[in-house]
């Protein structure tokens, strides 16, 4: 097994492909999305019912090496701090 961190972002779903640009650049090739999640947070109820990407939520997920979770965090945190939405670390092990 081997150490990696997770990373879980939330963020509006126009924002995805920004997201995935962040992760192409740091060179994260593997990522899961969950479109239209719903829940309640610090803005109020977000319901998984829009008819449009504005005002929906998705949930971004990838596994990565610490070296690579370290050349990310600070564009992450900028880009949260810009454009909203939540991100969520945790060291997890990998079973290869």
């Amino acid at each position: 097994m081997k150490g990696m961190k997770k990373i879980e972002i939330i963020v509006e779903s126009i924002y995805i492909k920004r997201v995935l640009d962040l992760f192409a650049k740091k060179e994260i090739t593997g990522y899961t999305i969950i479109r239209d999640i719903e829940g309640c947070g610090g803005h109020g109820l977000k319901t998984a019912d829009e008819v449009t990407d504005v005002g929906s939520n998705s949930y971004i997920f990838t596994v990565c090496e610490d070296e690579k979770f370290k050349n990310m965090i600070e564009d992450v945190r900028s880009f949260i701090k810009r454009h909203g939405g939540k991100c969520i670390i945790t060291d997890v092990m990998l079973l290869q």
